[in-house]
């Protein structure tokens, strides 16, 4: 059963049923340009909590009895980072909100910004208030604009009714609220690259320590959060850390959004208690439309699982174990018609256009393995190219700048470790086991110069 979702939400973008709802149960009947309309759900009730009754102290303690991870794909705990940023010295902290979309299959973060703008809004006053900033951005990529527009909205209904910006509630808690327009990226995931960004430099990942906490924006104790954590936020001081705590996993209490799309027959957004298998995010989805092969969960930085490991639980931990990983939420279902080498192939390349371009490992090393891959799918391999897959991967991970480098290799190793035979079969036969690959040699990823004899020039 699909639901519509919110107005003006993009026509892809519709919710699913899944049980305990949190973070979607507004999206769809609350008019997300009407503070009223939040309000008359219990919008705000958790900032008025937050201000007026538990002081910073009490809200983080609150978010550590809920067991909040951040939801931004490591699962760090959110109480650790908020107690580190309000311990570090400066008068002026910030928080920033990644909503760049750095996956862009993953939908929920954008679900949330055009659906339910002020929950961010009070999730983001929260945490501010927790960690004694007076500033916080909404980093939005600038192609969301109906995004963009309502959070714009929401400040400015926010600030007239004095929940936002100078004197909030009329205590003397005062934040300024700004919404940021970036360039989408892959890179914009890791918060040391988004605050370079907001700097006005490229976006780039720097090495830590000091950590954003520390030393972040214009050198002040800097909060990076991501979306979806800011918005539990703000559930967990309206409802109780303890009516979060009641769903999910012993190591990870709550929901989280998943994209689900690929060979599944109702493809969309879902919202599941962290610890629900992935067989089961699967049958929410209506089940396979064919006989299901695979699972790629987290995006070009996850990795892949086969049909016989659905029983594993949806959950940071697990997943990371079998090499996989929940990313930002990006869930693909693959059958029988699918190729795991071509596939693989996709991810990595795309992780590649989108490096950054900082550090060599990264930038040259992701390139080396797609040749590789092309190789391999052009049943021309060299003698070491699955030594070279490996080897090459294990060298990235170790010394990756940031964790988007290090999971690049991600799709090609669990597919490269699960689904072998599909790998010998393309280099050895030039054969394609899922039937979906065609006999037509690749093309080089780059074109000899024109008029230049490539012969001739190796020989120099």
């Amino acid at each position: 059963m699909n639901g519509n979702g919110a107005a003006g939400l993009s026509p892809q973008i519709h919710i699913l049923p899944a049980g305990e709802h949190r973070l979607l149960a507004g999206i769809g009947r609350i008019d997300p340009e009407s503070l009223s309309s939040y309000r008359d759900q219990g919008g705000y009730t958790g900032l008025s909590r937050a201000i007026e009754q538990l002081g910073p102290e009490g809200v983080i303690a609150e978010i550590e009895r809920a067991g909040l991870r951040g939801r931004g794909g490591g699962g760090y705990p959110t109480v650790d980072k908020w107690r580190a940023a309000r311990a570090s010295d400066g008068d002026a902290k910030v928080v920033v909100v990644n909503l760049m979309g750095a996956d862009p299959t993953a939908l929920g973060d954008r679900a949330l910004a055009e659906g339910n703008p002020h929950q961010l809004l009070e999730g983001v006053l929260i945490a501010a208030f927790a960690i004694g900033a007076s500033e916080a951005i909404l980093a939005v990529r600038r192609d969301w604009s109906a995004a963009i527009e309502r959070l714009r909205t929401a400040v400015r209904e926010a600030e007239a009714a004095r929940l936002a910006g100078y004197l909030v509630l009329g205590t003397d808690f005062s934040c300024q609220v700004s919404v940021w327009e970036g360039s989408g990226a892959l890179v914009a995931g890791e918060e040391t690259a988004l605050i370079s960004a907001l700097e006005g430099d490229r976006g780039m990942p720097v090495i830590r320590p000091p950590y954003p906490t520390e030393s972040g924006l214009r050198d002040a104790p800097t909060a990076v959060q991501n979306a979806e954590t800011v918005a539990h936020a703000a559930w967990i001081l309206s409802h109780s850390a303890e009516a979060f705590a009641t769903v999910g996993s012993p190591a990870s209490k709550g929901t989280r959004l998943v994209s689900i799309f690929g060979k599944v027959a109702e493809p969309g957004l879902l919202e599941v208690p962290l610890g629900t298998t992935l067989g089961a995010i699967v049958a929410l989805a209506g089940g396979a439309t064919g006989t299901l092969k695979a699972v790629f969960v987290g995006g070009a930085g996850g990795g892949a699982l086969s049909a016989d490991e659905l029983d594993t639980p949806y959950d940071f931990e697990p997943l990371h174990e079998a090499g996989a990983g929940i990313g930002l939420g990006a869930f693909l279902v693959t059958d029988t018609s699918t190729c795991m080498v071509d596939t693989a192939r996709f991810f990595l390349d795309w992780s590649s256009r989108e490096a950054c371009g900082k550090a060599v490992p990264c930038r040259i090393g992701t390139k080396r393995l797609v040749e590789a891959l092309d190789r391999i799918l052009a049943a021309t391999p060299r003698p070491d190219d699955f030594v070279l897959l490996r080897q090459l991967s294990r060298k990235m991970a170790d010394t990756a700048l940031c964790h988007l480098e290090a999971r690049a290799p991600g799709p090609m190793l669990t597919t490269l470790t699960r689904f072998p035979d599909e790998y010998r079969a393309h280099a050895e036969r030039g054969e394609c086991l899922a039937g979906a690959c065609s006999a037509a040699p690749l093309p080089p990823l780059v074109a000899p110069l024109e008029g230049l004899d490539p012969a001739a020039s190796a020989g120099r």
